[in-house]
């Protein structure tokens, strides 16, 4: 299992949390940028294809790197995108490709943004090729 962090605060938090949770030899954290990090995937770290990709990150981030994500050739026919926060803030670009896009097959699971009542939700989108 991979994670990508960009902010080294953050990474240095996370690599402390996959320590305390015994999970070292299981999760792979990579420092840096997703559109620098996804390109790698295959020749620097081993990755043929991904079966889950939990986009959580800059939310203007999501749809350049699923363009990578593909471009790179790392998803295969039933692959997971699974997007976090696609109403708040929002990511309307990404929805509106992968809703149209022959290549995905998706669902929205609507829920709570973290603490509050407000709306938000959840895209599960299934490539297809």
């Amino acid at each position: 299992m991979f994670t990508l962090e960009f902010n080294p605060a953050s990474a240095k938090i996370a690599r402390q949390v996959i320590a305390w949770a015994g999970l070292e030899d299981k999760v792979t954290l990579l420092e840096g940028a997703s559109g620098e990090l996804i390109p790698q995937m295959k020749e620097k770290f081993g990755v043929d294809k991904f079966d889950l990709v939990f986009l959580d990150h800059w939310k203007d981030r999501y749809l350049p790197d699923t363009h990578l994500l593909e471009d790179c050739g790392l998803l295969r026919i039933g692959s997971v995108l699974l997007a976090d926060n696609v109403i708040c803030p929002g990511t309307p670009d990404y929805l509106q490709y992968v809703r149209s896009s022959p290549r995905y097959d998706s669902r929205y699971f609507k829920s709570h943004l973290e603490y509050t009542l407000a709306e938000d939700g959840l895209e599960k989108s299934v490539f297809q090729g």
